[in-house]
């Protein structure tokens, strides 16, 4: 059980956080300054850099919040970082896909806001920009993994297969939170689960 102090201490990073997420995604992450985030969670300057060295070590809270969410194992050196997603992947079966796509658009409005400043932040800073690259490879290679598991496809298109999965669902997922635009997330979902088992999953094979 967590002592007073490290509960305060976290009360205070997330009220950093969470202003800072508001502050970002009202203003944009290069026009809010470290001075208005701290202001915002009633705290100093002094203090956010004592929690956050530099907005790059924010950004890095922001994505631990997303593995975090997503229940991803958050960090280097691991075979997997999303067992369920390599299991969906090497089982190959469409309703097994729309699940796990469906319990993923669940958690979209939790966790697409951070990605969405992540991204933001990636395109004006490189330390940021590297940390979202690498977190893209790493969902990428889950998939890669599913099929090498599987034993699907010739190893030599595994990867772009993996990187095109991944680009379709973080395109549905944007359009739906930071364009707002949900003609019907269901049929979406539909649609993209087709796309998968397609690209993923009918080898020709019969399976």
């Amino acid at each position: 059980m967590p002592s007073l102090r490290e509960a305060q201490k976290q009360l205070t990073r997330d009220t950093i956080v969470e202003k800072a997420l508001e502050l970002f995604t009202e203003k944009g992450y290069a026009a809010t300054t470290i001075d208005e985030i701290a202001a915002a969670a009633g705290t100093t300057r002094v203090t956010f850099y004592a929690y956050y060295p530099t907005r790059s070590d924010l950004m890095k809270d922001f994505m631990a919040r997303v593995n975090a969410v997503l229940d991803r194992a958050d960090g280097p050196g691991r075979a997997s970082t999303a067992a369920d997603l390599v299991d969906v992947v090497r089982a190959g079966e469409l309703p097994g896909i729309l699940a796990w796509l469906e319990s993923r658009a669940a958690l979209w409005p939790v966790f697409r806001p951070y990605l969405d400043v992540l991204d933001e932040a990636a395109a004006v800073d490189r330390e940021v920009r590297d940390l979202v690259e690498g977190w893209h490879e790493e969902v990428i290679s889950d998939i890669v993994r599913g099929l090498e598991l599987a034993g699907r496809f010739p190893e030599e298109t595994r990867h772009i297969r993996g990187t095109l999965a991944f680009t379709q669902l973080d395109y549905v997922a944007t359009l739906w939170t930071r364009r707002k635009l949900e003609p019907n997330r269901e049929h979406a979902l539909e649609v993209l689960a087709d796309a998968w088992y397609h690209l993923l999953c009918d080898d020709g094979k019969g399976q």
